[in-house]
Formats: C-alpha cells, sequence, structure tokens
C-alpha cells in the first residue's frame, strides 16, 4: 500500500469514526442527557453502517486501481 492509501485508510478506519464517536457521546449523553446505553448502542450501530459503507467502497476503489 502506497503512503496515500495509508492515509486515506487511517482517515476513513480510524480517524474518523473516533471523531464521530466522541462528539457523539458528548452530545447525546452529556448534552442532551439520554440513557448511557442508548447512545453506546446508537453510536456503535451507526459506526458498523459506516464501517460496512466504506469497505465496500474500498474494495470497488482498489478493484479499480489494480
Amino acid at each position: 500500500m502506497n503512503k496515500k492509501l495509508k492515509l486515506y485508510f487511517m482517515g476513513y478506519y480510524i480517524f474518523f469514526p473516533l471523531v464521530f464517536i466522541i462528539s457523539f457521546f458528548i452530545w447525546m449523553y452529556l448534552v442532551k442527557q439520554n440513557h448511557l446505553w442508548t447512545v453506546l448502542s446508537d453510536g456503535t450501530s451507526i459506526i458498523g453502517l459506516y464501517y460496512m459503507i466504506t469497505s465496500i467502497i474500498f474494495v470497488f476503489y482498489f478493484k479499480n486501481k489494480i
């Protein structure tokens, strides 16, 4: 994997999900005062969908690069 693809991977699979989870937790639990388990289940569900969609996009992206 070249350097550009490593940056894409780190951004899409590590940085963006961490930023989302932290901001989602702050907003839903601390600001809106929702229950902790509701916030955790909603956040992980959204992250799961995000990972599936980005994985499909990456498969097609790598298929076109080869």
